[in-house]
């Protein structure tokens, strides 16, 4: 009797191990296939088409980049986002494999006189790029970033530059968290620099997929400057233009209160209207990444203005591991003390 069940568990382990096998297998046959005119073919998830590189995730090489002039044929399961060269013909499509050189697609064609089903092979050569839709509703999605900098040198005079930035995403259904925080120190013998940090927490509540309403809340602390604190605080609408696997652009309108804390005790404070905006672009096959993020505020009842905003530009060694060359500018203007301060950077990037 015991020699039956443990025969029954060895069946019931290989029927496990079958049926995983198989849900495997099935779950690769959906990530798509590209054929090239060489003869090969490449399986993987497709991620997205710029600047003449097919991207291409797969389960045994990772990410993959693909000369897209070399692409026979492709055919993927999931919808993709695709526009041609023309910038007239904008699909919501699944590819299926066509003659060599072309491409069938097989869903919903948008313009300005609205949606229209379609099924039509178009050629490869006439498309511009393809992306990945980001899916809205029930979403959950955690990603996040870590740029370090340390330079040191020793002679008759040491210096010392120290800093680091983080930022997280946290997406979950119509709402997203976004937390940035920062240090950063420099000291060129006995004289500090820079000395300061700080952290930015946002949060938007999507209303439909584009248009959400922000909250967000700013602090910095700086131990060098006659501006020693910042704090500011404020709500209103957002807009996001787009969010794709090339990038993403929004831009916020806010209403709120911005309050300065200066190195002689005093203190300031003022409502203030402010724009905030988030632009990123990857290029070349998301090997490189141009971006752009910050804030522009004017006090409504004095002549306070001021920005923090920062641009820079990430070589993606992989998908961990990055290199990044930064300019960041913080100004503060029309109140008791007034800041100035520019900050370059370079340094490794951790995203995980």
């Amino acid at each position: 009797m015991f020699k039956h069940a443990h025969l029954a568990a060895q069946r019931r382990i290989a029927l496990f191990f079958l049926l995983s096998w198989l849900v495997l297998f099935a779950a690769g046959a959906r990530a798509g296939t590209v054929w090239m005119d060489n003869g090969d073919r490449i399986s993987g998830k497709i991620l997205s088409l710029d600047s003449g590189i097919l991207l291409v995730s797969t389960p045994y090489g990772g990410d993959v980049q693909l000369q897209f002039a070399h692409v026979k044929t492709l055919q993927s399961d999931d919808k993709l986002v695709i526009r041609d060269k023309s910038v007239e013909h904008d699909y919501y499509a699944k590819l299926a494999g066509g003659d060599a050189g072309k491409v069938v697609l097989d869903g919903v064609e948008r313009n300005s006189d609205g949606e229209s089903n379609v099924k039509t092979d178009v050629a490869l050569s006439s498309l511009a790029t393809m992306t990945s839709p980001k899916p809205l509703w029930g979403e959950t999605a955690i990603k996040g970033k870590l740029d370090l900098s340390l330079n040191q040198k020793t002679a008759t005079v040491n210096s010392q530059d120290y800093a680091a930035d983080f930022s997280l995403d946290a997406r979950r259904g119509l709402w997203r968290n976004m937390l940035t925080a920062g240090y950063h120190r420099s000291k060129d013998g006995d004289d500090i620099g820079v000395d300061n940090y700080g952290g930015d927490y946002t949060l938007d509540r999507f209303l439909t997929d584009k248009a959400f309403w922000q909250g967000r809340l700013r602090y910095k602390r700086d131990f060098v400057e006659d501006v020693s604190r910042q704090t500011a605080y404020g709500t209103g609408p957002g807009y996001q233009f787009w969010d794709d696997e090339l990038g993403a652009f929004s831009l916020s309108g806010l209403l709120g209160r911005v309050e300065y804390g200066y190195s002689d005790g005093g203190t300031e404070g003022f409502y203030a209207a402010s724009m905030r905006w988030n632009y990123s672009k990857y290029i070349s096959g998301k090997q490189f990444q141009a971006y752009t993020m910050g804030e522009v505020y004017r006090a409504i009842n004095t002549s306070g203005f001021g920005v923090n905003g920062e641009v820079g530009l990430r070589y993606n060694v992989n998908k961990t591991l990055s290199l990044y060359l930064k300019y960041a500018r913080d100004q503060v203007t029309g109140t008791r003390q007034s800041l100035n301060e520019s900050t370059y950077g370079t340094g490794l990037g951790l995203t995980f």
